[in-house]
Order: C-alpha cells, then sequence, then structure tokens
C-alpha cells in the first residue's frame, strides 16, 4: 500500500485564507482574514488551528460542556493535552499534514482517502461529543482504533462503566472481576499512572477470561509497581468451575513482584485441612519479592490451596506473616508453626486457636519480632503453667486476649517498652475482677504509651467491673476503653458497661488522655460528666457513641 497525494476543498464561505509570500514550508502560520460573519469563538478556533495554539483556546475560552450520558471536565489537564494531540501532534506527526483551517494539501497518507470530509480534520471536542452518544461496547471497541480516540473515547468509557481513574485514585484501584477487561484500555491511556495498590473483588460468575485480561495488566505494567494487592471473595471459590486457572492466577500474581498479597475470603468454610498431611516443608527463599502475606480464609489451607499457601510462605523472604480466621484447630497450629522457620519475620499474626505453649515456642526461633496480634476467639481456656521458654524479643506492639497477652510478656527477659498494648478481655477473665487481669499485664512493661481495653461482649456480674483500689505504677499516657462487641440489650445505668468502666481511670494516675467509643445507654454527654469525676481537670476526653 502506497503513500497517495490528495486534496480537500474546504468551506470558503465566512472566511478567506491567503499565505504570505514570506511563509516558507517550514512554517505553519497563515494569516486569516474573516468576514463579518464569523463569530469571535470561530475566529479563535482557526486562528488556533493555523497557530498550533488550541490547547490555549481550549484552556482559557471553552466551557464546561453537559453531554448527553457523561459529564466531561474540559478543563482537566487531560483534556487539554487530548485538544492539543488531536488539533497538533496527531495531525503533524502522524499524517505528515501541512493545513489550513479546513482544508488539507498535500496530505501524505497511509492509507487510501477517498471521503470529501476527513474525520480528522474535526476539533477534538466534536469528537467528544459524538463518543458520548456511543454505548459502553461501542466505546470500548472506538478506544481501539488509535491512540487518538482512545484518548477521547477513553475517559467516557471508565465513567460509563464506574472506573475510577481520577488522581485521588492513583494510589490505589477498586476493581471487581467484571471491570478486569477495562485494564488493557486503561494500561494505554497517556495518563495511566501505575496504582500502588489494587482491591480487587472476585465474583461468583468469575470466567477464566477475567483472570487472563488481569494477568495481562500486571505483566504490561513495570515490574514492581504495584507493591500492594488484595483479593476479596464471598463464594465457594472450592466449588468453581476454573479452580485450575484460579490458582494459576494466584501464583502469577505472587510472582509479580508486588511486595504485599492479602488472600481475604468472607465465605464460610467447612472441610478438611491440608495441614494435617504436613510432615517438612520446602522452599527456595527470596524467589519473589513477597514481603507480606496475609491468608485470612480457612480455604487457603485446604488440601486445593495449602500447596500455594505453604509455597508462598516458604519462597518470600516474609517480614509480615498473617494468619487468621483460618479456623485451624490447635494441633493443626503445632503442626504448622513446628516447621516454620522466617528468618525476617519483625510482625505475627495468629488466630487464639494457637496455643500459648506453641505461639512461645515460635516466638522463641523468631528474635526480631516486635509487633504481635492474636485474634481473640469467643471463650476457651489454656493451661500456661508448663510454658518455660524464655524470650528476648524487641516487642513495641502487643494485641490479643489476656490468655495470651499476660503468657508473653511473662515469658519476656526485660519488661518493654510498649507503644500499643491492647487487650480484648473474655468473660472468663474476671477472675477475681477484670481491671486486676488488665493491671497484670500492665504491671509487666515498663511503660504503656497507649492501652486499649475491648470489654466484654457479655457481663456476667457488675461485680466483675468494680475498680479493687489499686493502682498501677506503670506509666500510661492514653487510655481508651471501646464497648464496641456488646450485646446491645437495654440494659439499666447499674449496668451501662462503659458508665461502669469509668471507675478504673483511677488506677492510671499518670493518664493525659480518655478515649471511650461503643455502645451505652447513657448520652456523650452523660458519660463525660462520670468521667470528670474521676480525672483531673487537665486530662483530655474523647466520646464517641454508635447509634
Amino acid at each position: 500500500m502506497g503513500n497517495s497525494i490528495s486534496h480537500i476543498s474546504g468551506r470558503q464561505s465566512g472566511m478567506n485564507v491567503s499565505t504570505s509570500p514570506q511563509d516558507t514550508p517550514q512554517s505553519s502560520k497563515r494569516n486569516i482574514e474573516f468576514d463579518d460573519s464569523a463569530s469571535p469563538r470561530k475566529r479563535r478556533l482557526l486562528e488556533s488551528y493555523s497557530t498550533g495554539d488550541i490547547h490555549q483556546v481550549i484552556a482559557t475560552q471553552l466551557q464546561p460542556s453537559n453531554i448527553y450520558r457523561c459529564h466531561t471536565d474540559f478543563t482537566n489537564p487531560v483534556a487539554k493535552r487530548l485538544y492539543r494531540e488531536a488539533s497538533d501532534v496527531f495531525l503533524k506527526r502522524k499524517a505528515d499534514t501541512q493545513l489550513d483551517p479546513f482544508s488539507m494539501k498535500r496530505v501524505k497518507l497511509y492509507e487510501p482517502c477517498n471521503t470529501t470530509a476527513f474525520i480528522w480534520s474535526l476539533p477534538a471536542e466534536i469528537l467528544v461529543l459524538i463518543v458520548a452518544l456511543l454505548g459502553a461496547r461501542d466505546m470500548r471497541c472506538v478506544a481501539q482504533v488509535c491512540s487518538l480516540l482512545r484518548e477521547i473515547a477513553g475517559p467516557l468509557f471508565f465513567s460509563n462503566r464506574n472506573f475510577p481513574t481520577s488522581p485521588k485514585d492513583l494510589f490505589h484501584i477498586r476493581v471487581d472481576s467484571p471491570s478486569f477487561d477495562i485494564l488493557s484500555t486503561w494500561i494505554r491511556m497517556d495518563a495511566f499512572r501505575p496504582p500502588r495498590m489494587m482491591l480487587c473483588w472476585l465474583n461468583p460468575d468469575l470466567r477464566a477470561s477475567q483472570l487472563s485480561a488481569f494477568l495481562h495488566f500486571l505483566q504490561s505494567v513495570p515490574h514492581k509497581s504495584i507493591q500492594y494487592i488484595t483479593l476479596f471473595w464471598n463464594f465457594d471459590i472450592l466449588a468453581s468451575p476454573i479452580l485450575p486457572q484460579i490458582l494459576t492466577f494466584l501464583e502469577n500474581i505472587r510472582a509479580s513482584g508486588c511486595e504485599e498479597l492479602t488472600c481475604m475470603g468472607f465465605y464460610h468454610f467447612v472441610g478438611s485441612s491440608g495441614v494435617t498431611r504436613l510432615t517438612r516443608m520446602h522452599g527456595h527463599m527470596g524467589v519473589n519479592h513477597l514481603k507480606a502475606f496475609e491468608a485470612s480464609s480457612g480455604v487457603l489451607f485446604s488440601p486445593e490451596f495449602f500447596p500455594f499457601t505453604i509455597q508462598t510462605i516458604c519462597s518470600s523472604n516474609l517480614e509480615k506473616l498473617r494468619l487468621s480466621y483460618i479456623k485451624l484447630s490447635s494441633a493443626h497450629w503445632e503442626k504448622l508453626l513446628r516447621y516454620l522457620t522466617i528468618l525476617a519475620l519483625v510482625e505475627l499474626r495468629v488466630d487464639a486457636d494457637c496455643a500459648p505453649s506453641t505461639l512461645i515456642r515460635f516466638l522463641a526461633r523468631h528474635p526480631a519480632i516486635h509487633t504481635l496480634c492474636i485474634v481473640p476467639r469467643p471463650c476457651g481456656t489454656w493451661r500456661t503453667n508448663r510454658i518455660t521458654a524464655r524470650l528476648t524479643l524487641p516487642i513495641s506492639k502487643l494485641d490479643g486476649p489476656l490468655s495470651h497477652i499476660l503468657p508473653v510478656l511473662r515469658s519476656l527477659r526485660t519488661l518493654p517498652t510498649l507503644t500499643c498494648l491492647a487487650l480484648s478481655l473474655q468473660a472468663h477473665d474476671a477472675s477475681p475482677d477484670y481491671l486486676s487481669s488488665v493491671l497484670q499485664c500492665v504491671d509487666r512493661c515498663e511503660s504503656v504509651e497507649y492501652l486499649f481495653i475491648s470489654l466484654p461482649s457479655q457481663i456476667h456480674s457488675r461485680s466483675a467491673m468494680i475498680w479493687p483500689g489499686t493502682h498501677s505504677a506503670v506509666r500510661v499516657k492514653h487510655l481508651a476503653f471501646d464497648s464496641s462487641d456488646i450485646v446491645r440489650t437495654s440494659l439499666p445505668f447499674a449496668e451501662d458497661t462503659l458508665a461502669l468502666s469509668a471507675q478504673w481511670i483511677q488506677a492510671f494516675p499518670d493518664v493525659k488522655r480518655v478515649s471511650m467509643r461503643g455502645y451505652s445507654a447513657l448520652a456523650a454527654g452523660d458519660l463525660v460528666d462520670i468521667v470528670r469525676k474521676v480525672v483531673a481537670a487537665d486530662v483530655e476526653l474523647s466520646v464517641t457513641l454508635h447509634n
């Protein structure tokens, strides 16, 4: 297909065009003479075509317009660049064109042009109006024609599919599986910047083509540019007809160069565990770039997914490992952690189904851990009198139930200086009362910057909430109470949990700030009045109640 020379006559009514003899072929500027019928807006547009400065006219003269089925901002930087490309870059670089206002001379084309109306001579705002009348499927097809139409149809296509691409979404973007096909169009936009975080929701009607589109997007972005990937689902993923493709999908994400991978399933999993047949773990450390891995579903420890899970843990140089809501028994936890060694680990999260003795033996092999979180379970007690291991940890944050936090603190060789100590009280912790149990943990610390107490969901007796009259010698700066898990019943004033816990503040004489949140039978102002009676005048108070 050779090049051809064509001439397209332009309109002559309303204007006269004259080229100065001094103009050379290298100059694109022309003198334009208008008659009285040419409006000022038309004069500016035509002059902009002759001088190559249409982006300035768009930026200063054109106002935002309401477009059918979509609202487009014509004044944002992306639109300015779009119009500049439409009038200047595209016509000059891709068509090698010498322009008069509405005529084209000596056009070197790369495809035969037999029509008398060349679409590229239309102002970009007209092309936007035309594309805005199309449906989402047609917009996607138009966006695949060329770079110019992709820049025009892309924003309209994204808006039609509710796909967020605004500058505030550049750090993280949320996308569900039906929108995975949009990623191939988005990555080719001039304004595309790889997000640092992607939150992806997998739908029950997940298809293999959608997974392929997402993987193609990951392979197309610069390596390691997407640092955090989170996957959510709320269906029986083991019953999916594309289960092998889902496993391949997870393995490709693990190898994509991301630093943090979170897999979180909300579907209630009932089935056998793959930990049962575990004898030892194999893996080549450092074959991927993962630094944090979170598994928050029992599905990931099923026989089908367990090889992926254990390979991810063993082949990564993990700094953070979070295993929560995975429904393993204490025997399975003991078997899993017995064979697991992660040298660079500094943060660990496990379920309270993991026995304190198992947890402490694991901590003894990982002396760099400074953050430990145990997800509490509704009930259950553990025997801790046989724990003899001694720990040397730079611990700075502890979060969990007393049944696990207190044995860990007792096993430390030196008193820790904690920036945060979060305690989840259970019904069996009232021995003899809740505050005495709390003080046992606090007194095993050098100091506590922030003490957070999650009140028990049910209170069986008012005596369990009394203040025994003791004081803590440990300095606590910020004390917080949370009753968000309280069973909401019509409690009388005397049984209001937040009101009863206010007297606990007296046990911490050095506290400078007190926070309360959750459910209460009292108004926020009444709680403030109760707290003011037992604290110094310079203590800062904050009360936030749920409806």
